[in-house]
């Protein structure tokens, strides 16, 4: 099963028969709205500029208060690093969020540390996937326990490098799975960020159609990973529009 076009099942684009998912395993992570506020969006270095943007996006929007938090070269995989656990707590602690959006796991293709210490090789695909999908729903759950009542992942886009964009349909197919568990259906929803940013999902774009123009607009930064400006105020937008009341 092609991973990539498991997690698009997130942004209700493919036709109900694509793959052999129960009608509620997919309205479990189809975008819904309204979510609620405070909002807090985390992630590692995708939502740096994602964060900012959709900062001013939705206060301009009316839906208040917001507030991002991203940690460039973070990830799931180095708590000894830097610990996600710990941080997430700290920020539901100061912001209180009810809405949860996380982009996290563009940095993740690398050896897997284990609660225990030891160490799992990104070469040994079995194992470490069942390790980074404990970490997954970890975060999951660790949201829902302190009373977040929407949480959606933002996938990784299509990556212009082929090993990138192989790691991004792993996370993709992690992701989708851990948020169709029974505990989470319904409070934890997916969305694909290559719906937004690829011309055709699965493929990598470095330009859209710029909805205003009808012209090329960059949506991509230059390393073929990251968003561009542009790139990040059309998921803002689209963050919005899929999961709050217009204003």
């Amino acid at each position: 099963m092609n991973t990539r076009t498991l997690a698009t099942l997130a942004a209700a684009a493919l036709a109900a028969t694509a793959f052999a998912l129960e009608p509620e395993d997919r309205e479990a992570i189809r975008p819904k709205g309204p979510a609620d506020t405070p909002v807090l969006l985390i992630g590692d270095s995708m939502m740096r500029i994602l964060g900012i943007q959709s900062e001013k996006a939705f206060k301009k929007a009316g839906i208040e208060p917001v507030a991002a938090f991203s940690s460039l070269g973070s990830g799931l995989v180095r708590s000894s690093v830097f610990n996600w656990s710990k941080k997430i707590d700290e920020l539901f602690d100061e912001h209180k969020p009810k809405t949860v959006f996380v982009a996290l796991g563009t940095n993740d293709r690398q050896a897997l540390e284990l609660p225990d210490g030891s160490i799992v090789p990104y070469q040994d695909a079995a194992k470490w996937r069942e390790g980074y999908s404990a970490l997954v729903g970890g975060v999951m759950d660790q949201c829902l326990a302190r009373e977040a009542e929407l949480v959606v992942w933002l996938v990784p886009p299509d990556m212009k490098d082929a090993a990138n964009q192989e790691h991004a349909q792993l996370i993709a197919d992690i992701v989708v799975k851990e948020a169709l568990k029974e505990n989470r259906k319904g409070k934890v929803q997916v969305l694909d960020l290559a719906q937004i940013l690829s011309v055709k999902p699965g493929t990598y774009s470095q330009y859209k159609m710029d909805p205003a123009t009808g012209g090329p607009l960059s949506v991509r930064d230059p390393d073929g990973v990251h968003l561009s400006v542009d790139g990040a105020k059309l998921v803002a937008r689209a963050l919005i529009r899929q999961y709050f009341k217009k204003k």
